[in-house]
Parts: C-alpha cells; structure tokens; sequence
C-alpha cells in the first residue's frame, strides 16, 4: 500500500483514506495496564472527593479567591456540587474519545513519523491505541488537579471567612502544568512514537 515516488497528493489522501477504512474494521488494540491503573486511581479520588464535599459543605460555599486567598465569589452547595461534577464529565473524560481521530480522520493526525504511522492498517490501529492511552494519562492528572481544587474548596468552607493560604494556587497550577508538559514531552519528543520496525505486524 506504500505510495510510489510519483504518486499525487490525491492518490495519497486516497490511498490513506482506504487504509483507514482497514482499520476501522480491525480490532482495537487495549489500552496498557499503566494508564488504566493511573485513570482508575484518579476517578477513585475524584469520587472520594465528591462524596466528602457532599457530606461536609455548608450551604454557601467560597468558589472563587483573589490573589491573596481571601473568597471573592460564593456559590451554593449544590452549584458547587454541580461545578465538579461537570466539569470532569464534560470535558476531561470525552477527551479519551479523540483518539478515535486517528482512524476515523487520519488526515488531520500530527505526529513526528507521520508517513510511517499512516502507511498500513495495523500501524493505524496501534498508534490510535498509544494516543488513547496519553489521553488517558492526561485526562487522570487533570482529574488529579481537580482534586486539589475540590480538596482546597472543602477546607476553604470550613475556614472563617472562607480564606485559604494564596501560594496554594499557584503551587497546585505549577505542579500541574510540570506534569502535563512531562506527558507531551514524552508524547511529541520521547521515542514513544517511533517506527518500530522489528515489529513483524507493524512493517
């Protein structure tokens, strides 16, 4: 399926689009044990915290905080509730789902060896499976951030005056930002995305 020297850019959004209906009707590959573990244990402390928030809050709640920790905004118990609750809902976890790009529209993937990974079926598949799985890493720290924000909404509730300390903020936004730019570092510049070609089912 590899296209010749001379092929048009028409012959090769052909070629591609035909390569990916091949693997659309291919099995998935599953997801690694390491990102399913990580996601699972930060839906488990998301929930853990929704559970405790619902138990402890009071009827108004600080949302919001200026620069120094003292409460600007207030909410009440169930509109924060609903906050951190739709917030993961509606856009960390559907985030998973982009991966199916890679198959459905392989067109618009953006990766360092793209020609490779585009090339034949089974290469599709496999990469639409790395992708899910960073996905998957990055929806559990952005989980893991709203944790520290629900976890820092709690304690702020109880606190008079609703004041919480002001580095606390910038310390969990910093410590979040490090992490994510871990994760793409290794996705864009790590060898994660490499031609593996002593792979008999990928070349």
């Amino acid at each position: 399926m590899t296209g010749g020297p001379g092929e048009s850019w028409q012959e090769r959004e052909a070629r591609r689009s035909r390569i990916a209906q091949e693997a659309r009707q291919l099995d998935r590959e599953p997801a690694g044990w390491p990102a399913r573990l990580l996601l699972a244990l930060a839906t488990v402390a998301w929930l853990a915290t929704l559970v405790w928030l619902a138990l402890t809050l009071p009827e108004q709640v600080p949302t919001h905080w200026s620069s120094g920790g003292t409460p600007d905004g207030w909410s009440s118990k169930a509109s924060a509730l609903l906050f951190v609750t739709a917030i993961p809902l509606l856009l960390f976890y559907p985030l998973i789902w982009l991966s199916r790009l890679v198959i459905v529209w392989p067109q618009a993937v953006n990766t360092p060896h793209k020609e490779w990974w585009l090339e034949r079926p089974r290469r599709l598949v496999r990469f639409e499976r790395l992708v899910r799985e960073d996905l998957m890493v990055i929806v559990a720290v952005s989980l893991l951030l709203m944790v520290g924000s629900d976890l820092i909404i709690g304690y702020a509730a109880h606190e008079p005056g609703g004041t919480v300390p002001g580095w606390w903020f910038p310390a969990l936004l910093v410590a979040y930002l490090l992490v994510l730019g871990v994760v793409m570092l290794r996705m864009m510049g790590g060898p994660r995305y490499r031609p593996d070609d002593t792979d008999p089912g990928l070349t």
